[in-house]
C-alpha cells in the first residue's frame, strides 16, 4: 500500500453575461471592413461565451468554484493544507491572487501559492499537489482557477488584418474551476502526470503586457495569435506526445471514462479525436458554448462531468486531461475517479 491523491470534489463557476459570435462581431465593427457574418464561429467553433461583469475578477470565479468542490466533498475549510490557484490571468501582479482567495474561503490554515503555466497552470498544480500528497508532505488540497480572458481581448481594430491576426483570440471566455485532492492509502498507480516543454518556441503567441519587458504599454496588453506555421507544427507535436504518453502509462482507450482535452477550437478538439482514434463521446468539448477559458476549462469540464453523472467521484472511473499551452509545453494528467 502506498500514499496516493484521490479526487473528492469539484467545482466550477461560470460569468453569467452570455457574448454570441454575432454580438463580438458587432462590437468589433466586422461590417465596417466587409467581414460577413459568421465568421468568428466558422474560425473558432464558438457559438456564445461568458464575459466577465466589470466587478468581477479572476478571483470572484476561483472562489464560487473552491466553494462548490469543498461543499460537494463536505470538506471544512480549516481542513484544507494547501491552496493553488492556476491560472492565465490574475487579479494583480502583486501578491499571489491565492492569498485573496485563501481568505474569501476562510482556509485559515492551508499554505498557499499561485502556479504559471499558460493553460496548463492547472495540469501542473495537479502534478504538483500529487508530489505534496505523495511525500506525506499534506492530506487535502484545493486547486483553484479563475479566468477573465476578455479583458485582454482587443475589441476596436484600425485595419481588417489586424482582425485576421487576432482571430484566434476571439474564442476565449469567462470562469473558474476547482478540484480538490486528498491523500488515501492504495495498490493502485494513484495520479500520474508527463509534461514536455520546447522553450525556443516561447516567442510565439505572447501576451506581452504586464512584465518587465512592456509594464506600462497599453498596446502591449492584448491577447494574439500563434502563427499558423507553430499552430500546425504544435498540434503535430501533441499529437505525437499524447499517444506516445498514453502507451507509456498503458492507458488503454477504451478504458477511459472521459478524456478532456484543452478547449482551444472545436475543429482542434475534434481533430484531436480523429487523429488519436478516441470515441467522440467520451471526449468533452463544451468551447462552443462557453469559449476557451484557458486554463479553467479543464477543470470546468471535469466538474460539469459530475454534475450532468458522466463521472461519478469513488467509482473508479479513468479520466485522462490533456493539455497545451503556449511557450510551448504539453501535459497529460491520469487518474481514476
Amino acid at each position: 500500500m502506498s500514499i496516493n491523491a484521490k479526487l473528492i470534489g469539484a467545482g466550477h463557476a461560470l460569468a453569467q453575461n452570455i457574448v454570441t459570435s454575432e454580438d463580438l462581431e458587432t462590437q468589433m465593427e466586422f461590417d465596417k471592413y466587409g467581414i460577413r457574418k459568421g465568421m468568428s464561429k466558422l474560425l473558432s467553433g464558438v457559438s456564445e461565451r461568458r464575459f466577465a461583469s466589470p466587478d468581477e475578477n479572476s478571483s470572484t470565479f476561483a472562489i464560487k468554484a473552491g466553494k462548490m468542490a469543498l461543499e460537494n466533498a463536505n470538506v471544512a475549510p480549516e481542513d484544507v493544507d494547501i491552496l493553488i490557484f492556476a491560472a492565465i490571468t490574475q487579479d494583480f501582479a502583486e501578491p499571489a491572487t491565492a492569498n485573496v482567495i485563501q481568505h474569501e474561503l476562510k482556509l485559515v490554515n492551508a499554505k498557499c501559492f499561485d502556479v504559471k503555466n499558460a493553460c496548463n497552470a492547472f495540469l501542473s498544480s495537479i502534478e504538483i499537489a500529487n508530489m505534496y500528497i505523495k511525500q506525506g508532505a499534506a492530506k487535502t488540497i484545493l486547486i483553484v482557477s479563475g479566468e477573465v480572458l476578455s479583458r485582454y481581448v482587443r475589441m476596436h481594430y484600425d485595419d481588417p488584418k489586424e482582425i485576421n491576426e487576432a482571430n484566434s483570440t476571439f474564442a476565449v471566455g469567462d470562469g473558474g474551476g476547482a478540484l480538490l485532492f486528498q491523500a488515501y492509502e492504495s495498490d493502485d498507480e494513484g495520479v500520474l502526470t508527463k509534461f514536455e516543454t520546447h522553450g525556443q518556441y516561447w516567442e510565439d503567441g505572447v501576451l506581452w503586457g504586464g512584465g518587465t519587458m512592456y509594464p506600462h504599454d497599453p498596446e502591449k496588453f492584448y491577447l494574439q495569435n500563434e502563427t499558423r506555421e507553430m499552430l500546425k507544427l504544435n498540434f503535430d507535436r501533441a499529437m505525437d506526445f499524447y499517444k506516445n504518453t498514453m502507451q507509456e502509462m498503458n492507458i488503454n482507450i477504451d478504458d477511459v471514462e472521459l478524456f478532456v482535452p484543452s478547449q482551444i477550437t472545436k475543429y482542434l478538439i475534434i481533430k484531436t479525436t480523429e487523429i488519436l482514434g478516441l470515441p467522440k463521446d467520451n471526449v468533452v468539448s463544451q468551447i462552443e458554448k462557453f469559449g476557451n477559458t484557458g486554463a479553467a476549462s479543464i477543470p470546468i469540464g471535469i466538474s460539469r462531468a459530475i454534475q450532468n453523472g458522466t463521472l461519478k467521484l469513488g467509482s473508479n472511473q479513468k479520466v485522462v486531461c490533456m493539455g497545451a499551452a503556449n511557450g510551448f509545453n504539453m501535459g497529460l494528467v491520469a487518474m481514476n475517479i
